[in-house]
């Protein structure tokens, strides 16, 4: 009786990649071999995200087991999170997303598998600094390192680069994966994963210099990221993120309230209040933060 292979998706999501998507096709299909040695049949889905160029054509050319194409640019986050449920939908027992532009080294798709295969993690990500092969700006090292302590602080993961373009899910993590943000995937997969009590991995991948096109990485990737993370925080942990503004706001008329007490008792105030509204004002937001929150919580649990 033969063992039924487990299938992998191995996911590239493109957007005018046309100069490198042929090449990304073939050195992932030429590398089909060690991954099929490990009981894994590996399968190519190209997302094309809106592409003015031929690089649909071209995919399919090179040998992708299937080509999808955005009706248009829909942005990273959202073209990967179309692959994730794609994967699950289809049955996929591990998905591996690999950028098209040959920064990464196909070479690494077994390493990035094993430690799914020796059930070690449901999620693992890609580190690229041990292994990298060329000077990285400075300014994209700098927002790697805050983003990493960011994730590391949010998860109590030990996360070395949370923002590789080479990662792999396993079927648990598929079904309960959840990315509302559009823009980029690393920081919500990170986060989703964490809060649904995923297993972290990450190992050591060797990293390129782009040799066509340009990173999607710009000065405006803080303002786009930080209002998905709090986005993927209030869709998991409502409580997580109103909690804290309900106690500052109601610490802040408490504290205003007991003051102008203190100040009245000793006599130096006509009035045992005398900013009514903002302790009103202030109580009333802070009452309202904490009940959204709990109510947002309990909808979250209720939906597990």
């Amino acid at each position: 009786m033969s063992i039924k292979k487990k299938k992998l998706l191995i996911l590239i999501p493109a957007f005018n990649e046309a100069e490198t998507i042929k090449k990304t096709v073939l050195e992932i299909k030429a590398n089909f071999q060690s991954i099929e040695s490990l009981g894994i049949k590996p399968e190519i889905l190209v997302i094309d995200d809106g592409s003015t160029d031929e690089t649909s054509s071209i995919a399919k050319k090179a040998g992708a087991d299937k080509v999808i194409e955005n009706g248009r640019n829909i942005k990273l986050g959202a073209t990967v999170w179309r692959g994730l449920v794609y994967a699950r939908n289809a049955g996929y027992d591990i998905l591996i997303k690999i950028d098209a532009d040959l920064q990464h080294d196909p070479s690494d798709l077994v390493s990035v598998i094993k430690p799914i295969e020796e059930g070690h993690a449901n999620i693992v990500y890609g580190s690229r600094f041990e292994l990298i092969s060329y000077k990285m700006p400075v300014i994209r090292r700098i927002g790697n390192k805050i983003f990493t302590g960011l994730m590391n602080l949010l998860t109590n993961w030990n996360i070395s680069d949370s923002q590789p373009g080479i990662f792999a899910v396993d079927k648990y993590y598929l079904q309960v994966a959840f990315l509302p943000g559009n823009y980029n995937y690393t920081q919500q997969l990170l986060l989703d994963g964490y809060h649904k009590g995923m297993m972290f991995s990450q190992v050591p991948v060797k990293f390129r210099k782009r040799a066509k096109g340009t990173s999607f990485v710009s000065l405006s990737y803080p303002f786009r990221v930080l209002p998905q993370i709090l986005m993927v925080l209030v869709s998991i942990r409502p409580l997580s993120i109103f909690g804290p503004i309900a106690v500052l706001f109601i610490g802040l008329a408490t504290a205003d309230f007991l003051i102008e007490i203190m100040i009245w008792f000793f006599g130096n105030s006509n009035k045992p209040v005398n900013n009514v509204n903002f302790v009103l004002g202030t109580g009333l937001v802070g009452m309202q933060a904490l009940f959204f929150g709990l109510l947002s919580e309990l909808i979250v649990r209720l939906k597990k």
